[in-house]
């Protein structure tokens, strides 16, 4: 058994990451021998390539406006491991994740008596996040983040009120497959019988969509661009109409935020027809919604923001956004990858808005080497520095300067940290 939270911590990130699978039957079994933790909750699941965490704050902060006690389920963290699990405005506590934890280990000969291999990284915290949601007294919703696509994601033994697919653009295609028809048909496992569907609708999908939920008897909401209006896009908020809804704001900066919040605004629709959720809250709690290292501003003078866009669509999003805000000021990108991702192709969408292109690193060992990116790059106002402590003081200093730090949640996890130090 572990006696400080840390030395659990790293037990932890040091379990298989992916575990080939055919079912979910063994992950079922296994929560049935710790008391099936996760049976008599009310769920709203949420999958989906990118907008998963913004769309799980939006929902969260709106029933909160209304009342209800919520507790949430997302990944990867910014900060701290303990933000992956919490309730209301509280990440779960030292004291309860080293219990859980421990409570689990212990009962690990259980598993193999069954026959059953020890848990991997993600059904670990899965599995924690269930235990620990089981024991609130006065726990309303649950709001659930799939972890890594939807149809065998550990989070997906649950029945949902709602199910929610953001978007689905190309990402993790060793494991979820090379075209969107497999990504999708992939994400929409997390469709159940009966229960409800919002996702944003793609021209090319649709058909593939209407035919799954038809499958499943599964009522479909389309979240429709065009009904997205009248959208004004800033450094301090974003403001945009919704059908009924005028003059929404957002602190979340980006056009992009105004698809996950229509997305949160159905799912609350839906909720409405069984729980009182007044129409105020739904501004108040789109309005106090703040997610770190999505397009955060770290500071307005000089303007240096943080964005953890790490695949085509949340590039394509963050490089869309600098071209409409930049105007007159000189951009610099501060890039670090993993190296496993699309950088060849990600490259281009962000070199669009930038003056100058600075390639870098962070601590995790999947990061990409900066004079690798900078020999792919074809920028020509380019340079390579791995010292980030250097490009912080150099971001804080530039007045005329407007400094992005993006391409991972990794990078945004470090740049978070070592800024905090230098303030």
């Amino acid at each position: 058994m572990f006696e400080n939270v840390q030395d659990l911590i790293t037990w932890i990130e040091a379990q298989r990451r992916l575990t080939p699978k055919v079912s979910l039957e063994r992950f079922k079994k296994i929560t049935a021998l710790y008391g099936n933790p996760e049976k008599d909750l009310k769920y709203i699941h949420i999958g989906g390539t990118n907008g998963k965490g913004s769309t799980v704050s939006f929902v969260k902060n709106i029933l909160r406006e209304a009342g209800y006690n919520i507790a949430s389920y997302i990944s990867p963290y910014v900060i701290s491991f303990n933000e992956r699990i919490s309730y209301n405005d509280e990440f779960i506590s030292d004291e309860d994740l080293l219990e859980i934890g421990n409570l689990i280990i212990s009962n690990y000969p259980l598993l193999s008596q069954e026959g059953l291999e020890p848990l991997s990284f993600f059904e670990f915290i899965t599995l924690m996040a269930f235990i620990y949601f089981s024991r609130l007294k006065n726990l309303d919703f649950v709001i659930l983040e799939v972890g890594l696509g939807g149809l065998l994601d550990a989070t997906n033994i649950i029945c949902p009120l709602v199910s929610i697919i953001t978007n689905i653009s190309f990402d993790h295609m060793n494991v979820l497959g090379n075209t969107l028809e497999e990504i999708a048909e992939n994400k929409l496992g997390i469709v159940k019988k009966g229960v409800p569907l919002i996702t944003l609708d793609s021209p090319k999908l649709r058909h593939q969509i209407q035919n799954k939920c038809g499958e499943t008897g599964s009522p479909l909401v389309f979240v429709e661009e065009e009904e997205i209006k009248n959208v004004k896009i800033g450094l301090r908020e974003t403001v945009f109409d919704y059908h009924d809804l005028k003059d929404l704001k957002l602190s979340m900066l980006g056009r992009h935020q105004t698809r996950n919040a229509a997305l949160a605004i159905e799912v609350i629709k839906i909720l409405q027809k069984q729980y009182q959720i007044p129409r105020n809250c739904i501004y108040q709690g789109l309005y106090r919604t703040f997610w770190p290292g999505r397009l955060e501003v770290l500071s307005r003078d000089p303007i240096i923001l943080l964005d953890g866009a790490h695949n085509l669509d949340g590039i394509k999003a963050l490089s869309d956004f600098l071209l409409e805000v930049k105007k007159e000021n000189y951009l610099r990108v501060v890039f670090a990858v993993s190296h496993d991702k699309a950088k060849d192709k990600m490259l281009p969408l962000i070199e669009k808005a930038a003056d100058e292109m600075v390639f870098s690193k962070y601590s995790y060992h999947r990061s990409d080497d900066a004079n690798l990116l900078f020999e792919i790059s074809k920028h020509p106002n380019k340079r390579a520095e791995e010292d980030l402590d250097k490009l912080l003081l150099e971001a804080k200093k530039d007045k005329e300067v407007m400094t992005v730090f993006c391409g991972s949640l990794y990078f945004v996890s470090d740049v978070l940290h070592k800024y905090s130090l230098l303030s």
